[in-house]
């Protein structure tokens, strides 16, 4: 049997991926941050577009032949005020894949995607207090407990990347989506 393929998401995985989203959705609603049923409505065209890869966000995924057995997404923030912050999101392993270390490794090539972007300082995170599984893989993958109490059932975690961030006046405007400007204040 071939070895497992982690690769990025592209638009034409937008099938499997919705296939795999909704499963996990209806096994572990809590671990989601949507509904089975919004998530079903969501036009496939608006899922192609979800996974194409852009510089503020990348979906990964694991294939066991054409099957997709799991994913992971990372998004930038795309405001410069915050882009030195990614969030690690949708991270799902489909049960007759668990056990296997792929949720490992989609957490390490979304970590290691991450600090091939120069700015990026930190992945967040949020957690169900409840799963205990996905809190021990992101705990023994260097992710640290924020010290802000649990919002809603969730736990929030960090990873400092292992490399300072490029202050925002070295990046080239090219790379900032979103550039926040001072408002003048009057002086009385």
């Amino acid at each position: 049997m071939p070895a497992p393929d982690l690769r990025p998401l592209l638009p034409s995985d937008a099938p499997a991926y919705r296939a795999l989203r909704l499963a996990g959705i209806a096994e572990l609603p809590s671990a989601f941050c949507t509904t089975h049923a919004l998530e079903s409505s969501v036009p496939m065209e608006q899922m192609r577009q979800r996974l194409q890869p852009t510089s503020n966000q990348i979906i990964f995924g694991i294939f066991n032949d054409a099957q997709l057995i799991a994913m992971a997404g990372l998004h930038r923030e795309a405001i410069a005020v915050v882009h030195d912050k990614a969030s690690l999101w949708g991270v799902h392993v489909a049960p007759q894949a668990r056990g296997e270390g792929l949720g490992r490794q989609l957490v390490q090539a979304a970590i290691k995607h991450a600090c091939a972007i120069p700015e990026l300082a930190t992945v967040r995170l949020a957690v169900a207090q409840d799963n205990q599984a996905a809190l021990t893989l992101y705990l023994s993958c260097g992710f640290v407990l924020d010290a802000a109490a649990p919002q809603d059932g969730m736990l929030h975690l960090r990873l400092q990347l292992p490399r300072p961030a490029v202050p925002a006046s070295k990046v080239p405007q090219s790379s900032i989506f979103l550039k926040i400007k001072p408002l003048p204040i009057p002086v009385k």
